[in-house]
């Protein structure tokens, strides 16, 4: 499955895959976290509670959900 997504944001890094839901855990250069759904298209939620640059995010095998 490809999917594009577009936005008008900042530049992304880090995206990491979760291992059992369609979702994408991605680190945006203007200091935002975003998870989003990529086959319904759509942000689950962001996260911007933290202090400095994300450089990368992780998912973790063993919980369901990120966290």
């Amino acid at each position: 499955m490809l999917t594009k997504f577009e936005t008008k944001s900042n530049r992304m890094k880090g995206p990491s895959f979760h291992s059992k839901r369609p979702w994408i855990l991605v680190s945006l250069h203007n200091l935002v976290i975003q998870l989003w759904d990529y086959h319904m298209g759509t942000l689950i939620d962001r996260f911007d509670e933290h202090d400095g640059l994300v450089r990368g995010v992780h998912s973790h095998k063993s919980q369901p959900k990120y966290g």
